[in-house]
């Protein structure tokens, strides 16, 4: 079957002959037109737009990725580089309240696992995710970060979009402070 385009003109015409004709044959065949009314104009929405047709701002209800992050990196080059992708993803460096810690394995003066180590035993600093980054991509390594606390481990080259997604680590941590399990208890429960 073919499908009927209507005016704006025409539509004023339907509703005032249906007005007429609900008096004249009345209630239930009115009741019936409204309805297919209805599903007609539903299969004209938009989207992004609910029921009512009012448009919904979906943005407030995701989380802004204006967070801070501390990053620890010993090559000048490599932390330009990777400090350049951070502000492109609407992440902010400040050396006070830290949401994120972003560091590397090899450090010349302190081991990252040693690092790690010393942050998840910090009573403040082990709410803060810590993720780990390195070109090694040996699961050894993966999985002693991982052990030691490491809320993610990233390798080298890093790339624009795993540091866009960088937010869901933060968001992850604080929902298990606020539901009570500590990241402790997830890490028990990744190794069983």
């Amino acid at each position: 079957m073919g499908e009927v385009v209507v005016t704006s003109e025409e539509v004023e015409e339907v509703k005032i002959d249906s007005e007429t004709e609900e008096q004249e044959n009345g209630e239930v065949e009115g009741n019936m037109r409204r309805r297919r009314r209805r599903k007609k104009k539903k299969k004209k929405k938009k989207p992004g737009c609910s029921a009512s047709g009012a448009v919904v701002n979906w943005a407030r209800f995701l989380p802004m990725p204006a967070l801070r992050v501390l990053l620890v990196e010993a090559d000048d080059s490599t932390r330009q580089i990777i400090s350049a992708l951070l502000r492109k993803c609407s992440y902010r460096g400040r050396p006070h309240n830290v949401d994120l810690i972003l560091t590397e394995v090899d450090l010349p003066s302190i081991s990252g696992f040693a690092l790690l180590t010393l942050i998840m035993e910090h009573d403040i600093c082990k709410s803060i995710p810590v993720i780990m980054m390195s070109s090694q991509d040996s699961v050894s390594t993966v999985y002693k970060c991982m052990l030691r606390g490491a809320a993610d481990y990233l390798v080298k080259p890093i790339r624009r979009n795993e540091l866009r997604n960088l937010w869901q680590h933060v968001w992850r941590r604080k929902s298990s402070i606020v539901g009570g399990n500590s990241p402790q208890d997830e890490s028990i429960g990744q190794k069983k």
